[in-house]
């Protein structure tokens, strides 16, 4: 197959409202910041994770590798994690980033299909399995179902292959006639039914995947599913009076009883601003007021003092975690680079400054193309592996960027470019 070069790349979205010169609002930190990145996906870390990240032998990927960049192979293969890995490479071919990145999301691809779809003559995917290929865990969990949509219309979109959009039609038919909760909308968390809260972030990235399948195929069913997803962030998960998006629920979708119930997570506000732009470019339905609330609430409490996005806190604004993970500081940067798009004065500046952080707290220089996933509030380092599952929040992130930048397509094996300071050695 023939993969566009890197110049020929399409941004991941484009609404109406995108405008059509990107000189009125980005400056040099933010082309900075983008060039700076792209070079760094294309040069390290999509070459990590297509070597180290992947088995040839199998066409896994690697759920996780050491600090020192090698595979720990007793971790179990989460569908979950080998359907990000999917999205992001075959993003990455869409993009022109790596050579290899279209030749290893297919067969990435194959072997997700192969491994974990109705592996025990159920329908639906298997939640995970081990080194063998066996089942470890057979539940059906809605969060890793999520992802396989997205991985289906990323796969699509990368390969022309819409045959493949009868295994997304499939699999959503299984979470309706399986998954639909009995009471308060949306879907169970897994199969069996266990005790316990319910979520909104399950449905979060079930919208998420929804939309990607419907951007690929333009069909009223993904559609319906998409408007029914949003209709029930609107009415369920978004609290309107404090402005914000809550974590934890009863069964029947009423906010969780106690501190849970007033759980808030930053990155989650960021994803949801991200996700209700692209919602609003695909259908046209207006959520400005949807996203100012939660772009507000952000920018005030999201953030600590040292510039680093905090893991969760309460509705109020109070009570922050004392968790800082690379994930969060992703979705900002993609968030404030969307809402600069959209006219909102300083999210570009805070875009190129959160890209700062990135590189001078999180990469790593040795491995080249790592990451420290997590560190405290002081900035001691609490990671003991690379999840691969952080790709898919770094990809995102240098997509949105390079569509606002003026990155160029580096050649490959030139050095790769981290800001000015402190570079973690993991």
């Amino acid at each position: 197959m023939s993969w566009p070069s890197r110049a020929s790349a399409l941004p991941t979205s484009s609404p109406p409202s995108r405008a059509p010169s990107r000189t009125s609002w980005t400056g040099p930190g933010l082309d900075g910041a983008s060039t700076a990145l792209v070079d760094w996906l294309a040069d390290a870390a999509l070459p990590l994770w297509a070597t180290a990240g992947f088995d040839e032998a199998t066409g896994r990927f690697a759920e996780r590798l050491t600090l020192q960049g090698e595979p720990l192979a007793e971790a179990p293969l989460r569908l979950m994690s080998q359907a990000r890995q999917v999205h992001a490479f075959a993003l990455a071919a869409r993009r022109g980033w790596y050579a290899d990145a279209g030749p290893v999301a297919e067969r990435g691809f194959a072997a997700m299909v192969r491994d974990f779809h109705a592996r025990d003559g159920e329908g639906g995917w298997a939640f995970s399995i081990d080194a063998s290929g066996a089942v470890r865990d057979p539940r059906r969990d809605l969060y890793a179902h999520a992802f396989v949509l997205l991985a289906i219309a990323s796969h699509v979109a990368a390969t022309g292959r819409t045959e493949a959009i009868a295994l997304a039609d499939e699999t959503l038919a299984f979470i309706e006639t399986r998954m639909r909760a009995r009471e308060g909308g949306g879907f169970v968390e897994q199969l069996p039914e266990t005790p316990g809260p319910r979520r909104q972030n399950p449905h979060m990235h079930l919208f998420e995947g929804a939309l990607a399948l419907f951007e690929v195929s333009g069909e009223a069913r993904h559609g319906r599913w998409v408007d029914e997803l949003f209709e029930l962030f609107a009415s369920r998960f978004f609290r309107p009076r404090e402005g914000v998006v809550v974590e934890y629920f009863t069964a029947g979708l009423d906010p969780a009883d106690g501190i849970e119930g007033r759980l808030v997570e930053p990155g989650h506000h960021h994803e949801w601003i991200w996700l209700l732009r692209r919602y609003e470019g695909a259908t046209g339905r207006p959520v400005q007021a949807l996203v100012d609330a939660l772009y507000d609430h952000a920018v005030r409490f999201g953030v600590d003092s040292g510039g680093l996005v905090v893991d969760q806190v309460l509705a109020d604004g109070s009570r922050p975690g004392r968790l800082r993970r690379i994930w969060p500081l992703t979705e900002a940067i993609r968030a404030h680079v969307v809402e600069a798009r959209h006219g909102r004065i300083e999210a570009a500046e805070r875009a190129a400054a959160l890209a700062a952080v990135l590189r001078q707290r999180f990469l790593t220089r040795q491995p080249a193309g790592g990451w420290i996933d997590r560190r405290d509030e002081d900035g001691r380092t609490l990671s003991q592996f690379m999840p691969a599952s952080t790709l898919y929040h770094l990809v995102g992130a240098v997509d949105e960027l390079a569509a606002a930048g003026a990155s160029r397509p580096p050649t490959v094996g030139h050095p790769i470019k981290l800001e000015d300071g402190p570079i973690p050695t993991a």
